[in-house]
This record gives C-alpha cells, sequence and structure tokens, in this order.
C-alpha cells in the first residue's frame, strides 16, 4: 500500500511540473477574451458601484497579465518539484530499509 502512495505522490508531482511548464509556454493574455499583444492595454468594464473592501479596477498592460498568468506556473513547478523530493528521499529510505533487512 505504501508503495502505491508513494507513486501516486511521485506522479502528481510530476503531473504538477509538467502542466506548471505548459502554463507558461502557452499563456496568451486576453482582455475580456480577445487576445493581448506587447502594448496593449485591458481597460476594465465598469458595470456598477463599487462597495466598500471591492477593489476598484484598473487599467492593465499585456506585461502586467502575462505576469499574472504566468505566476500559477511557477507556483506549480514548485509544489511539483517539492513532491518529487519528497517522493524520491522516502523511497530511497524504504529502500534502504529493505537493504538492511536482507543482510541480517
Amino acid at each position: 500500500m505504501g508503495f502505491v502512495i508513494l507513486l501516486v505522490v511521485l506522479g502528481g508531482g510530476a503531473g504538477l511540473i509538467l502542466s506548471g511548464v505548459s502554463k507558461l509556454h502557452t499563456a496568451v493574455p486576453t482582455c475580456y477574451g480577445r487576445p493581448m499583444v506587447p502594448g496593449d492595454i485591458c481597460h476594465p468594464r465598469v458595470t456598477g458601484s463599487f462597495s466598500e473592501g471591492m477593489p476598484e479596477p484598473h487599467d492593465t498592460t499585456y506585461q502586467e497579465q502575462l505576469d499574472s498568468l504566468t505566476s500559477g506556473g511557477w507556483t506549480s513547478i514548485g509544489l511539483g518539484a517539492v513532491l518529487v523530493v519528497l517522493a524520491l528521499v522516502i523511497g530511497i529510505g524504504w529502500a534502504a530499509e529493505v537493504g538492511r533487512g536482507r543482510e541480517t
């Protein structure tokens, strides 16, 4: 059972890394569904009043939109790397323990 959990953690970590890398390379900023190009500015559509505690919408540039999209990719890569390292450390520990058990 422990081996299955180890494989799931390892696979999950690898999947997070791959999805993060994919997100970094395929992210295209949009403004209300319209793809943006460098130099574009997205102006917010104000449809009503803002209550207390609600952030007031502001213009965003192409680079700001791109940074917003790709930040999740880096988070995914980081979490995936932690899971892969954790799975490898646990797996090596189990393998060393099994090896010691066979020697005695």
